[in-house]
């Protein structure tokens, strides 16, 4: 039987009378291919970064079920998922902002208008905004990092 991606989604939010949600229970058997799968399956890599960790009834999240039974490498993929997943919603973040300034690839080099081109008043403007935006991209990314691990 082929379900949709909802469906999916719905069995993986679900939890046990614990509060345990599949991921937990496959973090805690250190099942990593199956927690990898089941973190690819709970959406798009802003879906995952922005959602809630799942805690149980007793506080505790996969990360605290992993420590506990000592899946160092079920542990690490988790967390290289999770770090992957806030480079590329920076990535996309920045994409969008250039896209937004209109600037290519050619126009900046280094964090600086490119010397090679006349940059008239309006473009130069452009660039400082530009560069305001970016710098408090950075600074939510790195709010999000210590925000997800705290």
């Amino acid at each position: 039987m082929i379900h949709s991606q909802n469906d999916i989604l719905q069995l993986l939010i679900e939890r046990d009378e614990a509060g345990r949600c599949p991921l937990d229970i496959a973090g805690y058997l250190g099942f990593k291919n199956v927690a990898l799968y089941m973190v690819t399956k709970l959406g798009t890599p802003q879906d995952v970064i922005h959602q809630e960790i799942n805690l149980d009834n007793e506080g505790r999240n996969v990360y605290h079920m992993i420590c506990y039974r000592g899946h160092v490498e079920c542990m690490t993929a988790l967390l290289n998922i999770e770090r992957v997943y806030l480079k590329k919603t920076l990535f996309d973040q920045l994409l969008r902002e250039k896209n937004r300034y209109r600037f290519k690839n050619m126009d900046i080099k280094h964090g600086a208008l490119s010397i090679s081109i006349f940059h008239d008043p309006d473009t130069v403007k452009r660039h400082e905004d530009f560069n305001i935006r970016v710098f408090n991209l950075f600074a939510t990314y790195s709010k999000d990092i210590v925000d997800r691990y705290r």
